[in-house]
């Protein structure tokens, strides 16, 4: 049953990239930048993490994701926003201080913590954008990647703590994009005076 759900993550993510990309070219979405450096570095540290603690087919999904983060970052060189701000050097100096952490624990478990961390200062930048700015992320994609690391996590075969930290970690933040976007959707829609008592 592992194999079954490794390909349909794998199947999910594949999916989830084309409409990003696309709408990336279009000018419709902005990735932001220093969001998706971060998850291209991260990635790779966290399938040779997830490598050393023995996962085997939910190794697909880890894989599959890296290369994803590798191309939309190529693409937000051009494409996409942010890299400049004081928020941007923030998440850089955080998900640095995550990745050395990563790379210095001799714990495989604390390694991979050390990734969460620095995985947590870039998604929190995109998700302040698609609270600011609904129109600038593609839902779609998020969901289908959240859904991939659902049954990237049923592909670990067992209970494990280091084997389903990072799965679940990266199912819960992906959907918190499209929930982001939902609330911004929902706060531009309030009168004028509400916001101000916000």
């Amino acid at each position: 049953m592992q194999e079954v759900f490794a390909l349909i993550s794998a199947i999910l993510i594949l999916v989830a990239a084309p409409p990003y990309v696309i709408d990336t070219l279009k000018g419709k979405t902005k990735p932001e930048r220093v969001t998706w450096l971060i998850f291209s570095v991260l990635g790779l540290v966290a399938f040779v993490s997830q490598l050393s603690l023995g996962a085997s087919w939910s190794l697909l999904f880890s894989g599959l994701d890296t290369g994803a983060s590798v191309l939309v970052f190529a693409l937000a060189l051009k494409y996409g926003v942010g890299g400049h701000t004081r928020l941007d050097v923030a998440a850089l100096i955080i998900a640095s201080i995550g990745v050395v952490i990563a790379v210095i624990a001799k714990e495989p478990v604390i390694s991979l913590l050390g990734v969460v961390l620095a995985d947590i200062s870039g998604v929190a930048l995109t998700v302040k954008k698609a609270f600011l700015s609904p129109a600038s992320e593609t839902a779609i994609s998020w969901l289908l990647v959240g859904t991939a690391s659902f049954f990237g996590l049923l592909s670990t075969g067992k209970f494990s703590f280091g084997l389903i930290l990072y799965p679940l970690y990266l199912m819960i933040v992906n959907y918190a994009v499209p929930f982001a976007q939902f609330l911004g959707l929902r706060y531009k829609q309030l009168p004028a005076s509400s916001k101000n008592e916000a």
